[in-house]
């Protein structure tokens, strides 16, 4: 048995862990699924050990997988980090900028930061990744993302959190609906409604779900998705109600398409964090950005 390990079948090995599939490690490594697979095959035979268990629609990882996992996690941060360290000296012409956060907050918050972070750098290539705010904290983790702008959920004690802005969560029905009026109504008057939420692991949804079980309850949820523009048509038309962050729908309120009804318990915040790892230097690129938009949060 040779001692030295071959890094190209560790990495095979730790994409596909991280995304539990060949066929996904395959995209990201840009080679075939056959290719994937032997790599991983080569470093079990070299070291006779099962990494893993194929199970039909997902990789399980043995106890053994699992060990070498945190540990191939450490290298590739490591390797990660240095070739972040090596870009920091570069032209920052040169630097890609990996941006993720959830398709509200881009569409309604950051347009006019990353316009302005254009103007000021306009050779920097910026990628938007998309996604639930807990989507994208693990996009941060996996190191697909460099910062993330995120309504606040569940940390890793592997990233660093700055609270950054605050927006408030508004109720929602259509403007006949019969919430609607002067009358101030409490949380506990939705019991009975229909309701149409955000996904699970979004951070508005993790915020509602809070004001509810504070509340003590468990309203029937007939809908729940990642679509905003479809919740918001849901509603109009009179299928349900909704509690939703203001930035998406002051326009639509506005316009009378839809109607905020007030709360008792109001006002409602959605807390929105800047997420970055701890283990890693960050690029000029990506220094300058969160330097744009903790200026603008200082100025607050």
């Amino acid at each position: 048995m040779s001692s030295e390990l071959n890094l190209n079948q560790l990495k095979a090995f730790y994409l596909a862990a991280t995304c539990g599939s060949i066929s996904r490690a395959a995209e990201k490594l840009f080679i075939s699924q056959p290719a994937v697979s032997m790599q991983i095959k080569a470093l079990e035979e070299q070291y006779s050990v099962q990494l893993f268990i194929r199970r039909k629609k997902r990789l399980e990882l043995t106890e053994p997988g699992k060990e070498l996992f945190q540990r191939a996690e450490k290298i590739f941060a490591i390797v990660a980090d240095a070739e972040r360290l090596l870009a920091h000296y570069a032209e920052p012409g040169q630097d890609v900028l990996r941006i993720g956060s959830t398709k509200t907050l881009v569409r309604y918050f950051l347009r006019g930061y990353i316009s302005r972070f254009q103007q000021s750098f306009p050779n920097i290539h910026i990628e938007i990744n998309e996604g639930s705010s807990e989507e994208i904290v693990q996009s941060v983790l996996d190191q697909r993302s460099d910062i993330a702008i995120v309504g606040r959920v569940a940390y890793d004690a592997k990233l660093k959190v700055i609270p950054f802005s605050q927006d408030e969560i508004v109720l929602l029905a259509a403007p006949g609906h019969r919430l609607n009026g002067n009358r101030v109504i409490s949380i506990k008057d939705l019991k009975g409604e229909h309701l149409i939420f955000r996904e699970k692991g979004s951070g508005v949804r993790k915020a509602v779900d809070g004001l509810l079980a504070a509340a003590g309850i468990a309203p029937p949820v007939l809908i729940e998705t990642g679509n905003v523009d479809f919740i918001k048509e849901m509603v109009q038309i009179g299928n349900g109600i909704t509690l939703l962050a203001s930035m998406g729908v002051d326009a639509d309120v506005k316009a009378g398409r839809l109607a905020a009804v007030r709360l008792k318990e109001s006002p409602i915040f959605l807390d929105i964090d800047l997420v970055v790892s701890k283990e890693r230097t960050l690029s000029k690129a990506e220094q300058a950005f969160l330097d744009l938009l903790m200026e603008n949060r200082l100025q607050k």
